[in-house]
């Protein structure tokens, strides 16, 4: 007679670049997203686990309900980490669809759209990043209340929908925002009030749900314990090797509270 094994935590991540992005250009092997350090935890807990990363560069809050189906519903999983309302804060101006079409991570060779993105797109892009720059100052989270509602009602439905997949699970985790580091305070001036004012909002969101299965990420706290008041996010976006090492730790470790104990 087999010994039947124990069956596996499932986790699903999804969210923006916060969750897909490594930044580290000399970073050392095995340097890895922090859903990886979901698994790593987990794993040296005792915990046998499934993590699945679905995350994309560039996504908005309002277009994971177009993957949630496939992605999340089907998968059926015990924990959901999300990781939105991010990209929403950086550009004051510019549109998103823009930025995503000048900085795609699947754009195809050829001469005429080569010629195109170096002769055209870049040095437009350029220019309005530019002209960005001066304004964002000024502007901060000046008229940013309103997407901010909006990002929060549909942050909020999409927790409700993942809560009721099925009695009591699947578990919800929901990222808190750190402000941009190294030169980008430099490039988008106004961002960290959009930050600050994004995470008042998900506090109170996250606060709303009265659910213990419904947990913030305390991300800010987290990067204040890094030694020496290391940057969290030296690219200026993404989070460091140490950070995201502690991000996923922490995780893994709340999940591991709630299950009954390793025999």
């Amino acid at each position: 007679m087999p010994v039947p094994l124990e069956h596996p935590i499932r986790v699903v991540v999804k969210g923006s670049s916060l969750v897909v992005m490594v930044p580290d250009r000399n970073g050392e092997p095995g340097e890895y997203t922090f859903p990886r350090w979901i698994q790593n935890g987990l794993l040296d807990r005792g915990r046998p686990c499934e993590v699945v990363n679905r995350g994309v560069a560039g996504e908005l809050t309002r277009s994971a309900f177009d993957t949630w189906e496939s992605q999340v519903m089907a998968d059926c999983p015990d924990v959901v980490v999300y990781g939105y309302a991010y990209y929403e804060c950086i550009h004051s101006l510019l549109p998103h669809w823009l930025e995503r079409h000048v900085n795609t991570y699947n754009g195809r060779t050829g001469p005429l759209r080569t010629r195109y993105r170096g002769y055209l797109l870049r040095p437009l892009w350029k220019l309005l990043a530019q002209t960005q720059r001066v304004l964002d100052g000024r502007i901060g989270a000046r008229f940013f209340g309103r997407r901010t509602h909006r990002i929060v009602r549909d942050y909020e439905l999409l927790i409700k929908r993942t809560r009721t997949l099925a009695a009591g699970s699947p578990r919800v985790f929901v990222l808190a925002l750190l402000g941009p580091g190294g030169k980008a305070p430099e490039w988008f001036p106004g961002m960290q009030a959009r930050i600050d004012a994004m995470n008042v909002a998900l506090a109170a969101m996250v606060e709303g749900f009265d659910d213990p299965m419904v947990t913030l990420v305390p991300v800010g706290e987290l990067a204040a314990g890094l030694p020496d008041g290391a940057d969290p996010v030296p690219d200026g976006m993404h989070y460091s090797p140490h950070m995201r090492r502690l991000i996923g730790d922490w995780i893994a470790g709340e999940i591991d509270t709630t299950l009954p104990p390793v025999a």
